[in-house]
């Protein structure tokens, strides 16, 4: 299944962490459909993008490094860094004023909203006449 809502089985202790599995789930989604294109014949080059707007999950999937405040993640997260490593996937910073999902998400300024939300094609709401 590529999307689902359901509550977390785990309980991040920071939004890095948070960040972290989150990359790390949709990691395994990318994987997945990889495989499934490969073998309808539809094969995919490079690493696929995964966008992130956490700078510090970025850094720890990219640091094999286990740190004072990393080492309590879950082993099974870890497979992030095995993709990124082995250059199956690209995790890239998104900076907000690019973040599409941020709209849904975050309380933003009156001016990233407006843009964000013309970028997903909604319009404002217009007023009907009583």
């Amino acid at each position: 299944m590529a999307w689902k809502s359901k509550r977390q089985a785990t309980t991040a202790l920071s939004t890095t962490e948070a960040e972290y599995m989150a990359s790390a789930d949709a990691t395994r989604q990318a994987v997945w459909l990889r495989q499934l294109l490969k073998d309808l014949g539809q094969g995919l080059e490079g690493p696929l993008p995964i966008l992130n707007d956490n700078n510090a999950a970025i850094l720890l999937s990219k640091n094999p490094v286990n740190h004072d405040r990393s080492k309590h993640i879950d082993i099974r997260h870890h497979f992030l860094r095995d993709k990124v490593s082995d250059n199956a996937i690209d995790l890239s910073h998104v900076p907000t004023e690019d973040n599409l999902a941020d709209i849904l998400t975050k309380p933003l300024g009156t001016d990233t909203f407006t843009g964000l939300r013309d970028r997903i094609g909604v319009g404002p709401v217009k007023a009907t006449p009583s």
